[in-house]
């Protein structure tokens, strides 16, 4: 019988889960998968934790739903305090959406009403990077520096002014760090005054990034300057770590090792491990006084389900179960491990160009030509053809955008594994994927 479900891919039918356990997914013939992906950089307490269901059947007889607009609920209250426990100090509210998109829509609104706020209303202007990803949203996906999602959708688009990523491996003006002097950086500023102090609001960047060129982890220079900037020309700086926030990095926050502070911070996925759609937005004390200061004190934004009850209460449950078992800290620790094996694989297969992240998020990328970085044509599929090789396997990868190398080709792969993983689970990622490499390196001619 045909689905009725409209799915990403209608030429392609799914496979039905039916059950989860810690890292491993099964599915309705009896397959096991390692989800090395934690969904979609999602799950972070592992799948059928028991806690948190049992806690869900005694808590729903209670409260799953009052409007935002009328009402707050001790989950939502309990949970803002709780994420507030592990922020840096400056940060001071959280604001309560279903999905990271929204989170992110929420704080380009929060910025924009800053200024407003302020007494500054030319002050509307998003800066962007490429090869970053902000959100399904046309607003979102206009911030997004995505080429091949962006495309079919461009007559929808804002304008938006994008900046180059601090992609070391792939440098966009050919230079070497140190001694570039972290000019990718340097061209916030000139983005900032070539577009005019004044028209500009924010800066949105990923910390570290994810699925558009997975696991790039900026040099240690590069947020000070960052910060810098923003603050010589009163630009708020958004960091968006829906993807990788929320413990993935070995943090709390993801932006925490660069030693300086974002203005507006964006979470998600992990905020409740997939247990309910939920993601927040963290405004700093510096946003929250202006509008504290303004004669309504409005932030005008909201939807249906904004702060949720039900899913309130759950990220509360996974919060708990987070500290409890030091899990904000554990994928910096197994991630030293994931790390070390991947960067194994190097010796081992001459198609991997580099191998990269921070934590629990690591991304995987293969070449053509290691001296040059030449990515392998579209028509070859290599990260196609490697994630579905692991999937015979039974893990399950992510492939990377084809926008690595400015939206003209470039292979990777994207690993975010539940926070529980052990070693041995690691092995059997790395093991897999070394088979995996191994059987299409050995049809493709030979790399450089």
């Amino acid at each position: 019988m045909e689905s009725a479900v409209f799915y990403r891919n209608l030429r392609n039918p799914l496979e039905r889960i039916v059950r989860g356990e810690g890292v491993f997914l099964y599915d309705a013939k009896g397959r096991r998968y390692l989800d090395a992906v934690g969904g979609t950089s999602v799950v972070s307490i592992g799948h059928g934790v028991k806690e948190i269901y049992e806690a869900v059947g005694r808590e729903a007889a209670n409260i799953t739903y009052a409007f935002n607009g009328h009402f707050t609920t001790r989950w939502q209250e309990e949970l803002a305090e709780a994420i507030l426990s592990v922020a840096p100090p400056e940060m001071a509210k959280v604001y309560f959406m279903c999905s990271g998109s929204e989170a992110n829509e929420t704080a380009v609104k929060m910025a924009r009403q800053y200024h407003l706020h302020r007494g500054k209303p030319t002050k509307h202007k998003i800066i962007a990077r490429w090869q970053s990803y902000h959100g399904i949203t046309l607003g979102m996906l206009a911030l997004s520096g995505r080429p091949s999602w962006r495309e079919p959708f461009d007559p929808y688009l804002m304008a938006v002014p994008h900046i180059s990523p601090p992609y070391c491996y792939r440098c966009p003006y050919g230079k070497t760090y140190p001694d570039c002097a972290v000019a990718c950086a340097d061209e916030l500023e000139r983005c900032i005054l070539q577009e005019g102090p004044d028209t500009v609001a924010a800066f949105i960047a990923e910390p570290v990034i994810g699925t558009s060129v997975t696991g790039v982890v900026p040099v240690p220079e590069y947020y000070k300057k960052v910060r810098e900037i923003c603050d010589r020309h009163d630009v708020l700086f958004i960091a968006d770590e829906v993807l990788c926030g929320y413990g993935r990095t070995g943090y709390p926050f993801a932006i925490q090792p660069w030693g300086v502070s974002a203005d507006i911070v964006t979470m998600g996925k992990a905020i409740t491990s997939g247990y309910a759609p939920l993601s927040a937005t963290v405004a700093s004390a510096r946003v929250v006084d202006a509008f504290m200061r303004s004669p309504s004190g409005e932030f005008t934004h909201g939807s249906t389900h904004s702060g949720n009850a039900m899913s309130c209460f759950i990220g509360l449950q996974v919060h708990k179960y987070m500290r409890e078992h030091n899990l904000f800290a554990r994928p910096g620790q197994i991630g030293g491990y994931l790390h070390e094996r991947l960067a194994g694989l190097a010796d081992k297969h001459a198609i991997v160009g580099d191998t990269r992240g921070r934590g629990l998020l690591a991304g995987v990328e293969f070449v053509a030509d290691r001296k040059s970085h030449r990515p392998w044509p579209a028509d070859a599929r290599v990260t196609e053809r490697i994630v579905a090789g692991a999937r015979r396997r039974g893990v399950m990868l992510i492939p990377g955008m084809k926008d690595a190398n400015y939206g003209k080709g470039g292979d990777h792969i994207q690993i975010t594994p539940p926070y529980v993983i052990s070693e041995a689970e690691v092995d059997m990622i790395v093991d897999v994927l070394d088979e995996a490499i191994g059987e299409v390196a050995a049809t493709l001619p030979s790399a450089g």
